[in-house]
């Protein structure tokens, strides 16, 4: 625990996003696809960043900015075309040169919570994007005397919280016999002011290839389960992203991914993001899924059965 967290008081959140979802970012199983919850946090973020004294942090004229290390988010409710919502943030702990934030995203009406973040991030020089840079202080100061506690619903359910070490590599990817679910070049509209590749791309990267494992793993839910499903989809339930070499505009990638385990309700799938040429780690991410029956909007639980099906593609050694 750090001194500020020590010396703190209970202090409220603030606002720092409302909006909606539009309708384009719906995806084929009629709710909010995530890359746009994460879309949406990193606004948010930047605002809580404004209104602690740092306005320009993310604008490319900036001297300094901020280098992702770590993201823990929890899809709580869906959300689908049209619904309102808002944000409040606060930060949990600021070091010399680093933070960590935690970010609640709400349904305006209901009030209802639909998805929480929490960010580890690097203070950096703008100039190559990794060398740490210490935090003004007048930033310090202000962001310190306001420190907030994460809420018991943006804690981590299903990925854990302990600090862990990336395992991933491309040799170790073909070894293990994991599936290659995606393959592409990095463009413009993926990218930030800095020309790197957006935490939010690295998520609809990874969701864009995502049945490329995930359908013969449907498959065989929804053929083992004890009530016959309706028509069949997936949702996830929580992420956890740990950050490598931020990919540059012009990079291309792959990633690779595998299922790690089961249980009754839920599947844990790790993925790999790599340079497909020099092996560079751009991040790898743990994904608690589900099967999800579209029509009666439930989890198709996975049976005994499927679980002895599904034991074959069980990748042993797989983690972060």
């Amino acid at each position: 625990m750090s001194a500020q967290q020590g010396d703190m008081i209970e202090t409220a959140m603030i606002e720092v996003w409302r909006g909606s979802v539009r309708q384009w970012e719906v995806d084929e199983n009629a709710h909010w696809n995530t890359q746009y919850y994460v879309a949406r946090a990193n606004e948010g973020l930047a605002v809580l960043f404004g209104f602690n004294g740092l306005p320009g942090l993310f604008s490319p004229t900036s001297a300094t900015t901020i280098a992702y290390n770590e993201h823990h988010i929890r899809f709580h409710r869906e959300a689908h075309a049209g619904t309102s919502l808002h944000m409040t943030a606060g930060f949990l702990e600021i070091g010399e040169t680093t933070a960590s934030a935690v970010l609640m995203l709400y349904n305006s009406h209901s009030g209802q919570l639909a998805a929480s973040f929490r960010v580890r991030l690097t203070h950096v020089n703008a100039a190559d994007l990794k060398t740490p840079r210490p935090w003004p202080t007048a930033f310090r100061e202000k962001a310190s005397a306001s420190l907030v506690e994460a809420p018991r619903e943006a804690l981590a359910r299903g990925t854990g919280n302990e600090p862990v070490t990336i395992s991933a590599s491309r040799d170790r990817a073909i070894t293990l016999g994991l599936k290659r679910t995606a393959m592409s070049l990095i463009e413009p509209e993926a990218c930030d002011a800095f020309h790197r590749l957006g935490p939010q791309k690295f998520i609809g990267a990874v969701g864009g290839g995502v049945k490329q494992l995930t359908g013969p793993i449907r498959e065989i839910v929804s053929k083992h389960a004890e009530t016959p499903p309706g028509k069949v989809g997936g949702a996830v339930l929580e992420f956890r992203i740990l950050y490598g070499e931020t990919p540059r505009l012009g990079d291309c990638f792959e990633i690779w991914g595998g299922l790690q385990k089961t249980d009754q309700r839920v599947m844990s799938l790790i993925f790999w993001m790599v340079d497909p040429f020099s092996g560079r780690v751009f991040g790898t991410m743990q994904s608690v899924a589900v099967v999800f029956d579209l029509d009666a909007r439930a989890i198709v639980q996975i049976s005994p059965a499927a679980t002895e099906a599904l034991a074959p593609l069980v990748t042993e050694g797989l983690a972060l």
